[in-house]
C-alpha cells in the first residue's frame, strides 16, 4: 500500500526551494516496483509537495534548475511506514546504520571465500574435461601413427617390387651390352638401353630411398618429410646425370659410325636381338616408374600421416597445457579462499566477536543436539524435526487421548491427592474395602443382594431424592392449609380483591364503565369541555386555483385534488389551510412508477386586498435544486472568497460527524488537495478512483546538432629510408687527341698522337634515377571526442493550456 510523503522543501535559511524537481530512481526490485525505474515530484512555489511511494528503496536526488543534480540520499519505504516528511524518511534509521562495519566487511569476506570456492569448482571441473580432451588427442595421435606405420609398409613393398624390377632390367641390360658388341650401332642401342636401365635402377633405389624414409616417419614426421624432399633431389640430379650420359652415348655412337660400315652384316644379324633387349629394357624402365610412382605415393601417404599425427600431438599439449591451467587456476582459487578465510578470522579475533547469548548479539554456533541445556548453541532443523516427532508420539495435556496400554506408578493406598489410579491401586482399594467391613457384610455379593442385585440402585434413588423437598418449618406451615388459607398465608389477599375489578385486555377497552371520563382522566380532553370526533378527512374533488386576491369560502382544513386545474403540477394532492390567512400544500405526482414528485407551497396573508405568494418548490435530497451539486464534487470556483457552506479543497482533514454526506464520499476524512492539479476521467482499467498521476512527456524526438572541433596542427611520424644507390644510367667516355705533321727528307709524314696538341669540349651533363620504392607515412591524431548538443524545449513542468480556479467542495 503506498505511503503518503508530503511537507514543504526548505533551504538551510527556510526559505521554500522553488524550481525544484524531486526525482526518487528505485535502488531494486519490490513488489511493486521495477529497479531503475524513476518518479518525480515538483513542488508548487511554496516549496509544498506531497506523493505517494510503493513500498520500496530509492535514490533521492534534487534536481534545481541551473544547477547540477544533488544526491539527497537513500530512503526506505516499508510497509508500515507511517506518513510523514522527506526530512524524517532520509533520516531514518536504516539496516546498514545499525549493522557494525567490521560486520558487513566479515558478511562480504564470507560471500568471497564461496564465490571463490564455487570458482575453484568450475576449474576443476574445466581441468577434468581438458584432460579427457587430452585423453581424446593422444588416442587420435595413436591411431595416426598405426596409419603411418602401415603407409610405411606399403612403401616397403613398394621398394621390393622396385628392386625386382631393377633387378630385370639389370639382367635386360647385361644382354644387350652383349650383343651390343657384334656391332657399332647395336651398342649403341645396347649402351642407350643400359644408360635406361642405369636411370631406372637409379629410380627403384630412390624409391627405396623413400619407403626407408617413410618407415623413419612412423616415429618422426618432420624427418621423413626432410628426408622426402633430399631423396627428391637426388633423383632431379641423378636423371640430370643420366640425361648427360645419354648424350655422351650419343656422341661416342656419331664417332663410330666409320666403323658400322664394316659390321653392317653382324649389325643386322643381331638388330632384332638389340631389339628385343631394348623393348625388355622399355619394359623394366616402365615398371620402374611405376613402381617410383607407388613409392612416392606411399611417401605422400606417410608425409599426410605424419602431419596428423603432428596436429594431434599439438593439440593434445594444448589440452595438456589448459589441464594444466585449470589446475594451476584451481590451486589459486583453493588457496585464495583459505586466506578469505584466514582474514575473516583475523577479523573475528579482532572486533571481539563474541558468543551470542540471551541478552547480546554475538555468533551462535549450530548443534543438533536435542538433550543440550546449553544456551549459547542453536538448534539446527535436525533437531527441531527431532524433538517433533517425539512430541507426536505424546498426548496433550488437555484431553489426552491415549493409545495402546500406558503406564504409570501405582501410589499408595492412603494417597488421596491427583496421583493417577493404576489397576493395581484399584485392586488394593477394594480389597481394602471388603476387609474392612467382615461384620456387616461377609462378601461383596452380599452387598448385592439385600440391594436386589439393581446396577442402578443407586442412580434410581437419588431421582427420587431429587423431586423431594427439604422439609423445613415454611413447609411445615403450609401443610394441611385451604386454599383461603395459603392466600392469607403468603398476602394475596388485597391483590386478589383488586384484580376483580381489573379492565380485560381482550375487551380493547370496552369494558370501561364511564368512557368520557376516562377520557378526561387521562388528559385526552380539557377538564371543561365536550367530545370532539376527529373524522377522517375526506377530498372535495378537484379544486380550482385560487389566483389574486380570492379567498377560500370555507375554514378549516380542506382536502383536495388536482387534475389540470391552474397549479403547478398537472397530478397531483392539494392541502388548504383557510381562516384569517391562506395556505396551501401542493404534493404532485410523478408519471413514472417510484420516481420523486415535487411539492409546492404558497399562502395568503389575513387582509382582504392581499394577493397570494408564488409558489415555492420544497426540494429534497430526492430532488435537489437545479444550482447544487453532489457533496463531494470538486467545484470550479472563480474567486479566492470561498462562500458559506464551503471549504477550499487543500489536502485538509475534516470532522466526518459534523459532515456525514462529505464523509462518505471521502472515508479518510481528508479532503483532496487539488492546488496545481487538473482532473482526469478515470481510464476504463489501470486507475483507481482518486489516485494520482505524476506528469509525464509523450514519446518524442529531438534535433540533435555536433559542435564543431577544432583539432589543430598534426605532424606525420618521420621514416628512416637509409642509404639508396642510383643506376649507371649516363656513363660514356670521350675520345681525344691530335696529329703532328714533320717533315723528313723529301716528304711531309702526319702521325695520330692521342692527347697531343688537341682538346675536347662537352658539357657531360647526365642526370641519375634514385629508387626508394613504395612506402607509406602514418599520421597520428589521436583520440577525441565531439560535443552533441541537445537543444532543450518546453515549461518547468509538462501543461496544457488552461485557467486557474480555486478547487472548493460543498459542507454536508
Amino acid at each position: 500500500m503506498p505511503v503518503l510523503i508530503s511537507g514543504v522543501l526548505k533551504d538551510g535559511t527556510g526559505t521554500p526551494v522553488q524550481n525544484c524537481t524531486i526525482q526518487l530512481k528505485a535502488c531494486r526490485t519490490s513488489t511493486t516496483v521495477v529497479v531503475n525505474t524513476v518518479a518525480s515530484e515538483n513542488p508548487d512555489d511554496a516549496g509544498r509537495y506531497s506523493m505517494d511511494v510503493e513500498q520500496g528503496q530509492y535514490t533521492v536526488t534534487l534536481l534545481v534548475e541551473g544547477y547540477p543534480p544533488s544526491h539527497a540520499g537513500v530512503i526506505t519505504v516499508y510497509d508500515d511506514s507511517k506518513p510523514g516528511t522527506l526530512n524524517d524518511f532520509l533520516g531514518a534509521m536504516t539496516e546498514d546504520d545499525v549493522r557494525p562495519e567490521a560486520l558487513r566487511r566479515f558478511e562480504a569476506m564470507v560471500e568471497e571465500v564461496a564465490r571463490q570456492a564455487s570458482e575453484a569448482s568450475r576449474n576443476a571441473t574445466a581441468a577434468g574435461q581438458a584432460s579427457e580432451q587430452a585423453q581424446t588427442s593422444a588416442g587420435q595421435a595413436a591411431e595416426s601413427a598405426t596409419a603411418a606405420v602401415n603407409a610405411a609398409g606399403a612403401a616397403e613393398a613398394s621398394a621390393t617390387q622396385a628392386a625386382s624390377s631393377a633387378a630385370s632390367a639389370e639382367s635386360s641390360a647385361g644382354t644387350a651390352t652383349t650383343k651390343a658388341g657384334e656391332a657399332s650401332a647395336s651398342a649403341a642401342s645396347a649402351d642407350t638401353a643400359r644408360t635406361a636401365a642405369a636411370a631406372s635402377a637409379a629410380a627403384a633405389k630412390t624409391s627405396e630411398a623413400n619407403a626407408d624414409a617413410s618407415r623413419t616417419a612412423a616415429g618422426d614426421s618432420a624427418a621423413a618429410a626432410a628426408a622426402s624432399t633430399t631423396a627428391a633431389q637426388t633423383s632431379a640430379a641423378r636423371a640430370g646425370a643420366s640425361e648427360t650420359a645419354a648424350k655422351t652415348s650419343e656422341t661416342q655412337a656419331a664417332s663410330s659410325a666409320g666403323d658400322a660400315g664394316a659390321s653392317a652384316t653382324a649389325a643386322a644379324a643381331s638388330e632384332k636381338v638389340a631389339a628385343a633387349s631394348a623393348a625388355e629394357a622399355k619394359t623394366s624402365e616402365t615398371n620402374a616408374a611405376t613402381s617410383a610412382s607407388t613409392a612416392a605415393g606411399s611417401a605422400t601417404a606417410a608425409s599426410s600421416s605424419a602431419s596428423e599425427a603432428s596436429t594431434h600431438a599439438a593439440a593434445s599439449d594444448t589440452s595438456a597445457s589448459l589441464a594444466a591451467q585449470s589446475s594451476t587456476a584451481a590451486g589459486a582459487a583453493a588457496t585464495r579462499a583459505e586466506e578469505a578465510a584466514k582474514r575473516a578470522e583475523d577479523i573475528a579475533d579482532v572486533i571481539s566477536l563474541e558468543d551470542a547469548s540471551l541478552t547480546k548479539k554475538g555468533i551462535v554456533k549450530l548443534s543438533s543436539a536435542t538433550d543440550s541445556d546449553s544456551e549459547a548453541l542453536a538448534a539446527t532443523p535436525k533437531a527441531v524435526k527431532a524433538v517433533m516427532i517425539e512430541v507426536q508420539t505424546k498426548a496433550p495435556l488437555d484431553s489426552p487421548a491415549l493409545t495402546g496400554t500406558p503406564t504409570a506408578p501405582t501410589p499408595e493406598t492412603t494417597a488421596a491427592g491427583i496421583e493417577i489410579a493404576t489397576a493395581a491401586f484399584v485392586a488394593a482399594k477394594v480389597a481394602q474395602l471388603v476387609g474392612s467391613a467382615p461384620e456387616a457384610l461377609d462378601t461383596l455379593k452380599e452387598l448385592a443382594d439385600a440391594l436386589g442385585n439393581d446396577p442402578n440402585f443407586s442412580t434410581t434413588v437419588l431421582n427420587k431424592l431429587a423431586g423431594k423437598q427439604p422439609l423445613d418449618d415454611t413447609l411445615t406451615a403450609l401443610s394441611g392449609k385451604s386454599v383461603d388459607g395459603l392466600i392469607e398465608y403468603v398476602g394475596l389477599r388485597e391483590t386478589i380483591n383488586h384484580a376483580a375489578d381489573a379492565l380485560l385486555k381482550s375487551q380493547n377497552g370496552g369494558d370501561i364503565p364511564e368512557k368520557p371520563l376516562f377520557v378526561q382522566n387521562i388528559g385526552a380532553l380539557p377538564a371543561s369541555g365536550t367530545a370532539v370526533a376527529a373524522n377522517r378527512l375526506a377530498s372535495r374533488g378537484a379544486l380550482p386555483a385560487l389566483t389574486g386576491t380570492t379567498r377560500g369560502s370555507d375554514s378549516g382544513l380542506i382536502m383536495g385534488e388536482v387534475y389540470n386545474n391552474g397549479y403547478p403540477t398537472q397530478y397531483g394532492n392539494i392541502l388548504r389551510l383557510t381562516g384569517t390567512g391562506d395556505g396551501e400544500i401542493l404534493i404532485g405526482w410523478s408519471g413514472t412508477n417510484g420516481a420523486p414528485a415535487p411539492a409546492y407551497i404558497r399562502s395568503h396573508r389575513d387582509t382582504a386586498d392581499a394577493e397570494w405568494s408564488e409558489w415555492a418548490m420544497l426540494y429534497t435530497t430526492l430532488n435537489p435544486p437545479p444550482d447544487s451539486h453532489p457533496v463531494g464534487a470538486a467545484i470550479a470556483w472563480p474567486s479566492d472568497a470561498i462562500p458559506a457552506g464551503y471549504a477550499l479543497m487543500q489536502g485538509q482533514s475534516f470532522d466526518k460527524s459534523a459532515y456525514p454526506l462529505l464523509a462518505i464520499a471521502y472515508p479518510s476524512g481528508i479532503i483532496p488537495d487539488m492546488r496545481g492539479w487538473t482532473i482526469k476521467g478515470k481510464p476504463i482499467s489501470g486507475r483507481a478512483v482518486l489516485s494520482q498521476e505524476m506528469d509525464g512527456n509523450k514519446s518524442h524526438s529531438h534535433t540533435a546538432r555536433a559542435q564543431d572541433t577544432d583539432l589543430g596542427t598534426k605532424s606525420t611520424s618521420s621514416f628512416d629510408y637509409g642509404t639508396k644507390s642510383t643506376n649507371t644510367t649516363g656513363n660514356h667516355t670521350h675520345q681525344f687527341g691530335g696529329y703532328i705533321n714533320s717533315y723528313w727528307g723529301d716528304s711531309n709524314h702526319t702521325s695520330f698522337q692521342p692527347g697531343g696538341g688537341a682538346w675536347t669540349q662537352a658539357a657531360g651533363d647526365h642526370a641519375h634515377t634514385v629508387y626508394i620504392g613504395g612506402h607509406e607515412h602514418t599520421m597520428y591524431i589521436g583520440p577525441h571526442g565531439h560535443v552533441v548538443i541537445v537543444d532543450a524545449d518546453g515549461n518547468a513542468e509538462t501543461t496544457v493550456k488552461n485557467i486557474a480556479f480555486n478547487y472548493i467542495v460543498r459542507l454536508a
